[in-house]
């Protein structure tokens, strides 16, 4: 049975009252217009030329940019525009960015202008802008098409990226505790200062620095206290993630991997493990399903078969491609073989991407927000009874499939 230890539990409870409490204090709710408005906040979101605007007044609004206007999470705005309900049509942009937020750019402009510099094709420059800096310039089809194979999530910076980037380290034989020092060093600069602010990867980038200063300074680790932890900082920082469905997507992903698996090693360390597991990463995708297929299904509207059908083949395609992208990465893209190793597994990645088909999936009407939550929770409470793996994974299999049954 999992333990978190009576003063522990009593803090992280009370971390999480914080929390909801900020979030209560501080809740962030849609704005609504019509007219010619002038705003001043934060951008919280960036895709394409759409981004979320956060108000001094913790409104919402979605701003409709020019083609030729670049900005990034972060920026101080002053925009104004026309208003047409909760979206602004931006006619004027005046952005405004402190010290760090100039050397953050300044930073991710130079590594993304050296990987486009050696990068060939379209498709390869959309995937390693998703798989190196979590930007998303995949056109709407194309995102679709990806959505309806199922594999979407893993073109987006999660705890996967991380736990490849951890083994990275791994494979190198370094004494007196470098490896776990280096490892910090390296999530340290690519989560600040390399991407920008992105829910799942901030949680993934909380719970492996946790585990890594738990090496470093020989103490016990625990996933779960490292996910509560991870959830109270992001939350108390990003109180508007509340919103964010990909957020709770990646906590609910991992926390019941974590109480599948167990809590002495965060998922992100045990990706392999996990992922061959029994039948190729078969099991660790019906546990993530059973728990987030509801929220899936209430937000998408559609049923994808491809997560079991494809899953495999594009997870292993896009290992490969991270693991020599952050060889890459830390070499600047200076040595050609590299390169072209990166750019031949992007083709692979396009190849199967262009052949394979999409017709996976099955439109489904959105399913009430009680049943959403029902489903969730009993999926969670499965992973959460002290039973053994074999017997937990045939209860979620067949969980798994009474939710495809009831939402069809």
């Amino acid at each position: 049975m999992l333990s978190l230890g009576g003063k522990t539990f009593v803090l992280l409870v009370l971390a999480l009252i914080l929390t909801a409490l900020n979030f209560v204090f501080n809740k962030t709710e849609w704005g609504y217009s019509r007219g010619y408005v002038t705003l001043k906040g934060e951008i919280i979101s960036t895709n394409y030329n759409r981004v979320i605007l956060l108000d001094k007044n913790s409104k919402l609004w979605s701003l409709r940019l020019r083609r030729n206007q670049r900005i990034y999470v972060s920026d101080g705005v002053e925009i104004f525009g026309y208003a047409k309900g909760g979206k602004i049509y931006v006619k004027k942009l005046q952005i405004e960015r402190n010290f760090l937020q100039k050397f953050r750019i300044k930073i991710h402009n130079f590594l993304k202008g050296r990987f486009l510099k050696t990068a060939k094709g379209k498709f390869a420059k959309k995937l390693g802008s998703a798989l190196i800096f979590g930007e998303n310039w995949f056109s709407k089809k194309e995102r679709l098409k990806i959505s309806h194979l199922g594999i979407y999530h893993i073109i987006v910076i999660s705890g996967m990226h991380f736990a490849l980037f951890l083994t990275f380290f791994f494979i190198f034989p370094l004494r007196w505790k470098l490896r776990w020092k280096l490892a910090l060093l390296f999530f340290s600069v690519f989560t600040l200062f390399i991407l920008f602010p992105k829910a799942p990867a901030y949680r993934a980038f909380i719970s492996v620095a946790i585990f890594l200063l738990a090496s470093i300074l020989e103490r016990p680790y625990n996933a779960l206290k490292a996910l509560l932890i991870a959830y109270s900082i992001s939350i108390a920082i990003y109180p508007f993630w509340m919103f964010n469905y990909g957020f709770w997507l990646s906590y609910l992903a991992t926390l019941s991997l974590i109480l599948y698996y167990g809590v002495r090693k965060t998922p992100e360390q045990d990706y392999f493990g996990n992922f061959l597991g029994k039948t190729l990463g078969l099991e660790a995708s019906v546990v993530v399903m059973a728990t987030i297929n509801p929220i899936l299904v209430y937000y998408l509207k559609y049923i994808s078969f491809g997560v079991f059908l494809y899953g495999f083949i594009f997870t292993f395609v896009a290992e490969i491609y991270i693991f020599v992208a952050v060889a890459n990465l830390i070499t600047l893209w200076s040595i050609p073989p590299l390169t072209e190793l990166q750019n031949w597994i992007a083709s692979a990645f396009e190849f199967f991407y262009r052949v394979l088909p999409d017709k996976v999936y099955l439109t489904v009407s959105k399913p009430p927000t009680w049943e959403m939550y029902l489903f969730v929770v009993i999926a969670i409470f499965i992973c959460f009874l002290p039973l053994k793996r074999s017997l937990k994974w045939f209860l979620l299999f067949g969980f798994l499939i009474i939710q495809y049954l009831v939402f069809l």
